[in-house]
């Protein structure tokens, strides 16, 4: 069937000198918010990654580690505040309190993030050694 004749000739000529109608910049809008999501949060990553190296350089009095350990498969969290800094060494007051999970964490620093008894002193470079083996995740510095 030839449908052409239908139509009629001069909507046809108006039609084809159209050429190929433009999608509209809206049907786009998901896809460009959706990027910028993704590098928000890359961008986040990489400026917390920069401030803990850089805290980790320059330990100060009252920075706030947080401090992971695993057992039987869990990984378990806990809070260690730097009391003192010497040229070799890091004193650290030890939260009383371990919590599982990052969730756990977060409700041990909101209900329980000022109850330190106990003090360990460890040497930068074991300091270092636990970062590099991810038994540091974050430094906050108030």
């Amino acid at each position: 069937m030839n449908y052409q004749r239908e139509i009629d000739p001069q909507t046809l000529a108006t039609i084809r000198s159209g050429g190929v109608p433009k999608t509209p910049i809206g049907y786009f809008s998901g896809l460009i918010l959706i990027g910028l999501l993704f590098g928000s949060a890359a961008a986040a990553g990489i400026s917390g990654s920069i401030k803990t190296k850089k805290y980790l350089e320059n330990p100060a009095a009252g920075d706030v580690y947080e401090i992971k350990r695993e057992e039987n498969g869990k990984s378990l969290y806990t809070l260690y505040r730097i009391a003192n800094v010497t040229m070799d060494s890091i004193t650290f007051d030890v939260n009383d309190y371990e919590a599982e999970g990052t969730k756990g964490l977060r409700k041990l620093r909101e209900q329980r993030g000022d109850s330190y008894s106990e003090k360990i002193i460890l040497a930068r470079t074991e300091v270092a050694k636990m970062k590099a083996d991810n038994r540091i995740s974050t430094i906050e510095r108030k």
